[in-house]
């Protein structure tokens, strides 16, 4: 190999599991854990370099998703032990074939899983499989020799009731220290969070079911995005470690609905990558309303876009959040970040109206958007004329 494969206690115990014979293996474990780094080194070097004419099905909610984790980390690793060159990877397609031994590694997303929901295979491996829909992962599980499958704990699901239908069965928990290529600095905010958040060390740490009684939103749902609508941008401004995060957002009053769509999520960026990365999304004269602690920044984009600050003042992040909450938020399935976002932004004190102070980049840039496009009271319309 070109490079030594650094792996973590996740890879040790599947291939613990796999060795004694276990048919399904189960990992729930914490953010920053290394499961779909490690259970892709599993699969790659042990199942798919060794073993001949073995089919591996790795199934995600979204194409989006699977392109900025399982394929993304199955590239690092080919790269980096110096195989790339002796496989065929087609990534458009999402099939990698190992020339040494003919087997196959091949990608789903599970809203376009057809073509898998027949076939039979020696492996599947579900990713982050709390968001897939359990009838779907059934049918694939029921057609696969060995099942392998990942989630963090964030609210108990369909696992332990399926899982009753299968022998040779294990659930394998884990956390950030079982991990040992996370940076030290993500270990320290992990730690951080733990100690004050009583939630978040159950899910992540202890890797116990949390609550769905914290999360702010719970109103959201996959959907297209409307774009017979008219919309608007919201931009927050970061840097490293928080992002720069661009949403798109447009509402639909009548029923009650707003339309989420991520634009980009970036850190370390230079003011010439944000406007880059501005101008793949918005026209010059289309609005942004943009994050009104960073006037610099504003004004280095007001030359070459129409952007505004939006008006803070005490309480308006509530007041923003209670709007929000009014509302069936739509997300599409390429808004991998604002999903996460979605999925981990929780009241901190809710008695108080204090949310937690992290997982809300593009959360926070579509508050700009709506608390701007404030509903008056009383007549329940969105003013957009004083924009």
């Amino acid at each position: 190999m070109k490079n030594e494969i650094i792996y973590g206690e996740v890879f040790e115990m599947t291939l613990q599991a796999y060795e004694q014979g276990k048919k399904v293996i189960i990992h729930k474990g914490g953010t920053g854990s290394g499961k779909t780094e490690d259970i892709i080194i599993f699969l790659c070097f042990i199942i798919a370099l060794k073993q001949k004419n073995q089919i591996i099905t790795i199934v995600s909610e979204s194409r989006p998703h699977l392109d900025i984790g399982a394929i993304r980390i199955l590239k690092k690793y080919l790269v980096k032990s110096g195989l790339y060159e002796l496989i065929k990877f087609n990534e458009t397609l999402g099939r990698c074939v190992f020339n040494n031994t003919g087997s196959i590694i091949e990608f789903f997303s599970a809203d376009r899983i057809e073509k898998a929901l027949g076939a039979r295979r020696n492996w599947l491996f579900g990713n982050e499989i709390n968001s897939l829909k359990e009838e779907i992962w059934d049918e694939l599980a029921r057609r696969s020799q060995f099942i392998i499958a990942d989630f963090n704990p964030t609210v108990q699901f369909w696992l332990e009731d399926w899982i009753q239908n299968y022998n040779d069965t294990i659930i394998i928990t884990s956390n950030y220290l079982s991990n040992p290529n996370l940076p030290e600095f993500e270990k320290e905010r992990i730690k951080k969070r733990a100690e004050r958040d009583h939630n978040f060390k159950r899910i992540h740490i202890d890797c116990e079911y949390g609550g769905m009684e914290g999360l702010i939103y719970p109103n959201w749902k996959f959907g297209e995005f409307d774009n017979s609508l008219p919309y608007i941008f919201g931009l927050d401004f970061g840097f490293h470690p928080d992002p720069d995060a661009m949403i798109k957002v447009a509402i639909n009053r009548k029923l009650k609905q707003i339309f989420l769509h991520e634009c980009f999520y970036n850190t370390n960026q230079l003011v010439s990558d944000l406007r880059l990365n501005v101008s793949r999304h918005a026209k010059q004269h289309e609005l942004i309303i943009a994050d009104s602690a960073s006037p610099r920044m504003i004004t280095e984009l007001r030359n070459q876009f129409n952007v505004k600050p939006v008006k803070k003042f005490s309480g308006s992040k509530i007041e923003g959040i209670r709007i929000m909450q009014d509302f069936e938020l739509i997300v599409t399935k390429e808004s991998t970040n604002l999903v996460k976002e979605l999925r981990n932004y929780i009241w901190n004190d809710k008695r108080a109206g204090i949310p937690i102070d992290a997982f809300d980049h593009l959360l926070d840039a579509a508050q700009y958007v709506i608390r701007t496009l404030s509903i008056d009271k009383g007549r329940q319309v969105w003013r957009t004329s004083n924009v």
